[in-house]
């Protein structure tokens, strides 16, 4: 009393996968203008994380003078990219950015040095 099973569908290890679709997501006019304003705000965020990153490797420098030693940088840095991984997180759980517009966004900005200064 065995059936037999198509394995078609299976796939084996080393054979390529196929290749997923990269169009954007259908949308309505509605959808479209809120995720327009959410990769807009998002970029934002980023921006101010980026100018706070270089307010906060001058600050370090100088304080590293003064009294010889580190400042912390880096555990602020990671605050920082928790903040934005959390904002991008929330806007891909409702729906309202897709994950690869959301990583075009981070792959921009760590192109821009996010992620420079970690230790």
């Amino acid at each position: 009393m065995t059936e037999k099973i198509n394995a078609s569908g299976l796939r084996t290890l080393g054979t390529p996968a196929k290749p997923k679709r990269t169009t954007s997501p259908k949308r309505s006019e509605t959808d479209k203008k809120l995720a327009d304003k959410a990769k807009k705000t998002l970029r934002a965020e980023f921006a101010r994380a980026m100018a706070l990153k270089e307010k906060l490797a001058a600050e370090s420098a100088s304080q590293a003078d003064a009294k010889g030693r580190d400042a912390g940088e880096a555990d602020k840095l990671r605050s920082i990219v928790a903040s934005l991984e959390g904002m991008s997180r929330f806007a891909i759980a409702m729906g309202i950015l897709t994950p690869q517009e959301n990583r075009a966004i981070w792959a921009e900005h760590i192109e821009h040095g996010l992620y420079e200064g970690w230790r």
